[in-house]
């Protein structure tokens, strides 16, 4: 199959590291995969660019591919306008089996560009959002209008997408966000990062990584281990991530219950990552990011950390609706209780990191994912040619 990924963005984000690897299997599995992107508008390492030679892709960047196209960002018009003259050709030249859309923007132009060409390809749609896409105007015109198949992940996602826009079942598939669970970073020996994060010895080490927004309720987290200050003494909080609200959502809350010497903020990690999940006894996940994959929870799964997540979206789907890990409703209250249950808990604790890693290499298996994507892909250019 000839495919065209459209993807309109430049950044290096959340959906955009799966997105790649599916791609990349897809290739080397003898399928010819073009990936469309944008390019920054600043000089920056924290682009698709600078990472998308290691995907032996065949790229394509003529195309402005803006970031987003809003009645008020009047700049991107012109971009718009320059990729709709360019897309419908430039399919009808290459051949393309099919077209691969991720965002809403990518979805309009790839959407109009494939309806306007000679070729026509279907068009099938990745459904990346936290809580699926929002039954606004402009989603029900790109289901109903420029949408051949969809692709999503999880039950509750398919059963939004039937519910909000009538979208036909058979046209659509579930498939688990991915791992590569090959990776060395799975199976290597790690490094010791507590005397790095000036961990007490006996220190029960829960931890979390996130963009800390405000919707990400780390503040409920946060008070939790203020419920447990005196239960247990040695708990301690490392949070992995950075966010421009980080001062509302995560420092203010230490400070309001005096955890200065409770709570760890670790920064983004990079080269340590991995090493520093590991240094965590258990790992905590209360919402999504806006991808909604949980690619954190899945890693730390891999891993084989024991992991209490919340019970909203599709998290108790990714631990196996409780037999991989502990669901709660996430209250302060009920997050202190759970946690402190996995401290006192070694064999439970010990159980649920096991069961965890063994859902982890089940479930979220990238060639998995790709052998369903392919039969999913060759089912809609069947129904397409019908």
């Amino acid at each position: 199959m000839k495919i065209l990924n459209l993807y309109s963005d430049w950044k290096w984000t959340g959906p955009i590291e799966p997105i790649l690897n599916l791609a990349k299997i897809l290739s080397s599995q003898g399928h010819e995969i073009t990936f469309a992107y944008g390019l920054p508008p600043y000089e920056t390492d924290r682009c698709i660019h600078a990472y998308i030679d290691r995907y032996q892709l065949i790229t394509e960047t003529r195309f402005r591919l803006s970031h987003v196209l809003k009645w008020n960002n009047w700049s991107a018009i012109p971009g718009a306008f320059h990729d709709l003259r360019s897309l419908p050709s430039f399919i009808d030249a290459q051949q393309f089996d099919l077209i691969q859309v991720h965002r809403s923007h990518d979805h309009f132009l790839g959407g109009l560009a494939s309806r306007v060409s000679r070729k026509a390809p279907p068009v099938i749609r990745m459904d990346h959002k936290r809580d699926s896409l929002h039954p606004s105007f402009s989603n029900k015109l790109l289901l109903t209008r420029f949408t051949d198949g969809l692709i999503t992940f999880s039950q509750r996602s398919m059963t939004l997408l039937r519910e909000r826009f009538g979208f036909p079942l058979a046209r659509m598939v579930i498939v688990n966000p991915a791992l590569d669970l090959n990776l060395p970073d799975f199976h290597r020996p790690y490094r010791e990062m507590r005397t790095a994060f000036g961990l007490p010895e006996k220190a029960f080490v829960i931890g979390n990584v996130a963009r800390f927004q405000k919707y990400r309720g780390t503040e409920r987290l946060i008070q939790a281990v203020h419920l447990l200050r005196d239960r247990l003494p040695h708990l301690r909080l490392l949070l992995v991530g950075r966010s421009g609200e980080i001062k509302e959502s995560v420092e203010a809350p230490i400070r309001h219950f005096h955890l200065e010497d409770r709570v760890i903020l670790a920064g983004y990690r990079v080269d340590d990552y991995f090493d520093t999940l590991a240094t965590m006894d258990c790992f905590v996940f209360l919402t999504p990011g806006s991808d909604g994959t949980a690619r954190a929870l899945r890693e730390a799964m891999a891993l084989g950390l024991p992991v209490i997540v919340a019970k909203r979206g599709m998290l108790p789907e990714l631990i196996g609706e409780g037999t991989a890990g502990i669901m709660v409703e996430d209250t302060p209250e009920n997050l202190s209780e759970a946690i402190y249950q996995m401290a006192a808990d070694p064999a439970k604790r010990h159980a649920l990191g096991e069961a965890a890693k063994a859902h982890a290499e089940q479930a979220f298996r990238l060639d998995q994912q790709v052998r369903i994507v392919v039969s999913f892909y060759q089912k809609i250019l069947a129904m397409h040619k019908a």
